[in-house]
C-alpha cells in the first residue's frame, strides 16, 4: 500500500509537469465531451485505498456517461458514492455548447456563476476523496468550483484524486483550473471514449 501511495504521488507529479494544451480552448470540437463506453473490469483487486483509510466517490453527471465511470470505480475499489445534483438540473437545451445563450455558454463566459447544488454527505468520514466530472470547453464545470467554495475546508489535507470523462481534452488544463484551491491532488486522469478494458487495468496496475 506504502508503493500504491508513491507511485500515485509521481504519477501526479508527472501529470501536473505535463503542461497545459492552451490551443483546447479554442477548438470547436472538444466542447462538453463525456465517455461511457468504458468497461472496468471489477478484478482489479490490488487498486484500494491506503491501509484503514475510507474513500468516497463523487461525481458531477449531467447526461450519465461519467455516472457510470464512476460507479465502476466505486465498485473496484469498494467505496462511498454519491452525486453532484444541481438545484435546477441542465436540460437538454442547457447543454447545448453551440447555442452562445445557453446555460453552459453563459456558465463558461462567466467563471463567478456558481450554480446551487444539492448534495447529503460529510467529507468528514472519508480520507481519499475521488473526484470525477466532465469537461466542458475545456476546463472544470462551475458546479465543480460551487463544490470546492461550499466544502473547502472539509476537503483541506484529504487526498483528492481528479478524474474526467472527455473524447479528446486532457485533464490538465482542469487541474490547472482548481489549482488555487491549494487540494492535495494524489493524482488525476482522463479517460477517452476509445479506451478500452486493458487500457484501464494497465492504468491502475501502474498505480
Amino acid at each position: 500500500m506504502r508503493k500504491f501511495g508513491f507511485l500515485s504521488a509521481l504519477l501526479c507529479g508527472w501529470l501536473l509537469l505535463a503542461g497545459c494544451n492552451n490551443n483546447s480552448l479554442n477548438n470547436p470540437e472538444i466542447i462538453i465531451e463525456e465517455t461511457g463506453n468504458v468497461v472496468i473490469s471489477d478484478d482489479v483487486s490490488m487498486v484500494n485505498d491506503t491501509e484503514g483509510n475510507k474513500s468516497l466517490v463523487i461525481y458531477f453527471s449531467p447526461t450519465g456517461h461519467t455516472k457510470q465511470m464512476a460507479t465502476f470505480i466505486s465498485e473496484i475499489i469498494d467505496s462511498d458514492i454519491t452525486e453532484i445534483v444541481p438545484v435546477t438540473w441542465y436540460t437538454t437545451e442547457d447543454l447545448n455548447w453551440r447555442d452562445e445563450t445557453s446555460r453552459t455558454f453563459t456558465e463558461f463566459k462567466n467563471p463567478d456563476i456558481r450554480p446551487e447544488l444539492s448534495i447529503e454527505t460529510t467529507f468528514d468520514w472519508y480520507d481519499t476523496i475521488y473526484l470525477w466530472y466532465p469537461i466542458w470547453f475545456g476546463i472544470t464545470p462551475n458546479i465543480i468550483l460551487t463544490l470546492l467554495d461550499n466544502y473547502g475546508e472539509a476537503l483541506a489535507g484529504k487526498n483528492i484524486a481528479l478524474f474526467c470523462t472527455s473524447e479528446h481534452v486532457w485533464i490538465e488544463n482542469s487541474v490547472e483550473y482548481l489549482s488555487w484551491y491549494n487540494l492535495n491532488v494524489i493524482w488525476s486522469h482522463r479517460f477517452a471514449q476509445d479506451a478500452t478494458i486493458e487500457d484501464v487495468q494497465a492504468w491502475l496496475e501502474s498505480l
